[in-house]
């Protein structure tokens, strides 16, 4: 079976991230589903954004004028602001421009609500899944809402739609899928995890975009002496180093690794436990048939247009 083509935040490379415009064009390329970032305002509702707090390179004000930091963060705004904000296009001359070349803008285009994006999902000609990854940060609690509190609303909404058997929850703080399976065990909760460079001895390639050597530093001691605070006590050094044993003890339906982490054997591993694999981010179109050769089950890429022509 080929693998799933799901559009990375709606497909990142070619339209305004976790836009409507975005999604839309994911699903007019025949992509069977896009991954999307949901947080909460500071009146509760369930948004669509990636980042913890705005950013400069893509918001502007209602009046038109490019956001500067510092900035706000997104649970500490009310819906009424977020939806006043544009996010249709890159700042000239940013970094976000420059490894963004292929971008088409779409001015007006706001932060959706993730009830939006459902209904826009749910009218597509084909069936379209919602990789729906929950944000939120496990190094400073303040940048987010709980983790739990997270998953209640983004299931409530999703389950309010109908849509429970079109998504996939996924996300890198195992908090929030464990409150979901919690809530609704039919509800498919795929595990994300970081680069594994990161945890081993030496330095990381610096293509595994690794944090600063003392973030690095805290995040290898949390896992290997099994308090990572993402794990929620099914760190993987309690199952022998092995991620796929550890999410399959925490009741996860897969695994969605960095595409490095996706080898052919780790595949194969996951799936004689039950495990689905999905690989992020992947926008080399070698690496995708790589991957499918391997038996992987979807590849979230920014480039729906290269995915779509493989």
């Amino acid at each position: 079976m080929p693998a799933l083509s799901i559009a990375h935040r709606g497909g990142a490379a070619l339209k305004p991230e976790n836009t409507l415009s975005a999604f839309a064009d994911a699903i007019a390329r025949g992509a069977d589903g896009a991954e999307l970032d949901v947080q909460l305002t500071q009146d509760g509702h369930v948004v669509v954004f990636h980042d913890f707090r705005l950013k400069p390179d893509i918001c502007r004000s209602g009046d038109g004028e490019w956001m500067t930091a510092p900035v706000p963060k997104i649970v500490d705004l009310p819906l009424r602001e977020l939806e006043a904000i544009d996010v249709g296009r890159p700042r000239h001359g940013s970094e976000y421009a420059r490894t963004h070349p292929l971008l088409e803008p779409a001015d007006g285009e706001r932060i959706p609500l993730l009830a939006e994006v459902v209904e826009l999902a749910r009218h597509g000609p084909k069936p379209f899944r919602l990789f729906v990854e929950l944000k939120s940060s496990f190094t400073d609690p303040t940048l987010s809402a709980p983790p739990e509190q997270l998953a209640e609303k983004a299931l409530a909404v999703i389950a309010a739609s109908g849509y429970v058997h079109n998504t996939v929850f996924v996300g890198f703080d195992w908090r929030g899928l464990l409150r979901i399976k919690s809530l609704q065990p039919s509800a498919q909760c795929w595990f994300t995890t970081l680069a594994q460079s990161w945890f081993h001895e030496g330095d990381p390639p610096a293509e595994d975009e690794p944090p600063a050597l003392p973030a690095l530093q805290i995040l290898r001691h949390w896992a290997s002496t099994c308090t990572s605070p993402w794990a929620a006590g099914y760190d993987a050094a309690k199952y022998g180093g092995s991620i796929p044993e550890a999410i399959k003890a925490a009741g996860g339906d897969g695994w969605f690794p960095y595409f490095r982490d996706a080898t052919g054997d780790s595949i194969s591993a996951a799936h004689c436990m039950g495990l689905r694999v999905g690989a992020w981010t992947v926008d080399d179109p070698g690496t995708m048939r790589t991957l499918t050769s391997a038996g992987i089950d979807a590849i979230c890429t920014d480039r729906t247009d290269l995915i779509m022509n493989l």
